[in-house]
């Protein structure tokens, strides 16, 4: 309810902008700008996290189409090739790719490749397949092409990657709203979001806002404790185990 009535109070507050200027004379005389609201700007990971729904929201200075954009800090992922011997499969080659957002979410008001030219969209990171192409591949493949394409299926496979070229609504050309859809699995840390008013294949204007994605509870707890003590962590989870597993033997002698 509180989110509601703080939205409620900006968007009626972008609506009463300046209503005596005649609408062309506000366009020549207002510089371009982009207002940007969130739903939240923090999101709790805990055990029983299964995604999250973020509304985005907001008022344009100018008419134009939209582009929202959400990125995680990098990541790197592990990824294997299959490779058949005879009548089975068998695990092949082993890359690892690093250096790239683990969670991209791209939404706009109409398709970003009419909205900007290739090379901005690349300049601007809102090609994913050009994410990939500057991401680290160790060891480097010699058909490097096929690896991006396998890291990107598997990362829409998993909702990480998302590019939906309607996702953004625009209201009477001034105000906005989208919804960013979290997976359930995703990196921890500071998320970028950017919100790009884009006219004629020009960036008239961007506004930018963080997302913290922390884990807390118990596992927060956890994490941070073999983070900060590895050691000590190892020696506690072998003796946890080792009595866990003595415990688990007596009992079963005494089933027996």
């Amino acid at each position: 309810m509180r989110k509601l009535i703080l939205r409620s109070l900006l968007l009626s507050t972008l609506v009463s902008l300046p209503l005596s200027i005649p609408v062309w004379a506000q366009a020549s005389t207002v510089a371009p700008n982009v207002v940007l609201g969130t739903g939240t700007d923090k999101v709790d990971v805990t055990s029983r996290f299964r995604g999250r729904d973020i509304l985005v929201f907001g008022a344009l200075s100018h008419p134009g189409q939209v582009i929202v954009a959400l990125r995680s800090p990098d990541s790197a992922v592990a990824v294997t090739r299959k490779t058949q011997m005879g009548p089975i499969w068998v695990t092949g080659k082993k890359v690892t790719v690093s250096h790239f957002p683990g969670v991209l979410q791209i939404l706009s008001s109409a398709p970003v490749d009419q909205i900007l030219s290739p090379a901005r969209l690349d300049a601007l990171g809102l090609d994913p397949r050009g994410i990939l192409a500057h991401a680290t591949y160790e060891p480097e493949p010699a058909d490097p092409g096929s690896w991006q394409q396998a890291v990107l299926h598997n990362k829409e496979k998993q909702g990480a990657y998302r590019i939906n070229p309607h996702g953004v609504r625009v209201q009477d050309g001034r105000l906005f709203s989208a919804h960013l859809l979290l997976p359930a699995s995703l990196p921890l840390g500071a998320y970028e979001l950017d919100v790009y008013l884009v006219h004629n294949g020009r960036v008239l204007a961007q506004s930018a806002q963080k997302i913290d994605v922390l884990q807390v509870g118990l596992e927060e707890w956890v994490a941070r404790f073999a983070d900060q003590k590895p050691w000590l962590f190892g020696i506690v989870l072998t003796l946890f185990l080792a009595t866990l597993g003595l415990g688990l033997g007596i009992i079963m002698q005494r089933k027996n």
